[in-house]
């Protein structure tokens, strides 16, 4: 398996595509691929930019989405589009496609597992922030089966929260869960890191619905928030101050919630994800430095974990909130991943985007799990 990564800032479909196609042309030399990724921003034009790919690589299995912004082997961009394509005569690739995820996301899955073909190494996927990401990610794994970790992340936009689009072939869809399978001769490795720490004394949530968290240790979950900070921050701002999840205890592994509004009336926090009643929690704290030290972390652990001997390809899926808290610091996320894989002895290319949440298991031998405010890395290789 070998990868090849293009990049183009146009905001022009035809000569984005034409830039993109031109660029991997002359890597491929020749050669097939296998499956395509491409992240885009929501200016351009989806359709023609699919319509464009499709036609110079007919019958090409492709995925993907709208991010906020890209980080890649090029550097890190805001807008523009990031294609990656996969190379390799022992690699398979089956795309999967499950509509209207927000009315029936059982149906949606299960049309979406259909596809899977052979037991998959893999299952990548970028889809719509529209229901219970939770639950999508917990059905993906019982699907895939515990040995095909599920990895990608949820399509985006500049944070006007109403643009995101996914792609599957020359498809731009709304609401959608496009999946891709990877099966073959394939090694995969993977790693989670944040930079928000837990702080104060651990709480239980004590009421909650879906993505509401209502109550935590009897309170209004918004009075606990305004106690610590000295005063209710503005509701642009609550996702800095993400919730830590303790599914296992204390003293076990968490994973972030990001906190997307509050319900002043009552004092309850919306949150990116499923937060269940009982679930143990701790406020969190950051600084740009630790986002960057939480980026170096996904990276060493991801080489830490891979079972082979050469990754070929790091995809990065990185939290739209830890780059609007980095602000003119997020182009170095991506010199912090490179110095992490060269102090791992390994040279991956990247491919990333920032996404409105993360999938991936926080470590080897757990299922996967939808994270926010995360950046997740993704080896694949020989």
């Amino acid at each position: 398996m070998r990868a090849i990564t293009a990049t183009t800032l146009e905001f022009d479909a035809t000569l984005a595509a034409a830039e993109l196609i031109a660029a991997c042309t002359e890597q491929l030399a020749g050669e097939r691929p296998v499956a395509a990724f491409l992240f885009a921003s929501t200016d351009l034009d989806h359709a023609q930019l699919l319509a464009a790919l499709a036609s110079h690589w007919p019958g090409l299995p492709l995925v993907g989405g709208t991010t906020d912004g890209t980080l890649s082997s090029q550097g890190f961009a805001h807008d523009g589009a990031l294609l990656t394509l996969l190379v390799g005569t022992g690699l398979r690739a089956y795309v999967g496609l499950g509509r209207d995820l927000s009315k029936d996301p059982e149906a949606a899955v299960a049309a979406a597992l259909r596809a899977a073909g052979e037991p998959p190494r893999l299952c990548w996927t970028v889809f719509a922030p529209s229901t219970n990401s939770t639950a999508v990610v917990r059905a993906l794994q019982r699907g895939v089966g515990p040995g095909c970790p599920v990895v990608g992340g949820l399509s985006g936009d500049h944070r006007e929260y109403s643009r995101m689009v996914e792609f599957c072939g020359t498809e731009v869809l709304r609401d959608s869960l496009p999946v891709m399978y990877l099966a073959g001769d394939l090694h995969v490795g993977f790693g989670v890191g944040t930079g928000w720490f837990p702080i104060g004394e651990p709480m239980t949530v004590t009421k909650a619905d879906g993505h509401w968290v209502r109550e935590i240790d009897g309170r209004p979950a918004l009075k606990i928030f305004q106690d610590y900070w000295g005063a209710i921050p503005a509701s642009d701002s609550l996702g800095e101050y993400p919730l830590a999840v303790f599914p296992d205890g204390d003293g076990g592994d968490f994973h972030l919630r990001a906190v997307l509004d509050a319900n002043r009336d009552d004092g309850s926090l919306r949150v990116a994800g499923e937060v269940r009643e009982g679930a143990r929690v701790r406020l969190t704290e950051v600084v740009q430095e630790g986002i960057l030290a939480g980026s170096m972390t996904s990276a060493a652990n991801a080489a830490a974990a891979y079972p082979g001997s050469e990754p070929m390809l790091a995809f990065v899926f990185s939290c739209a909130a830890r780059k609007w808290v980095l602000g003119t610091k997020a182009a170095n996320e991506i010199e912090l991943l490179r110095t992490a894989f060269q102090q791992a002895g390994i040279a991956p290319l990247v491919a990333g985007g920032y996404c409105f949440g993360e999938i991936a298991p926080p470590r080897v031998d757990a299922a996967s799990e939808f994270h926010n405010e995360t950046c997740v890395t993704v080896l694949l290789g020989r």
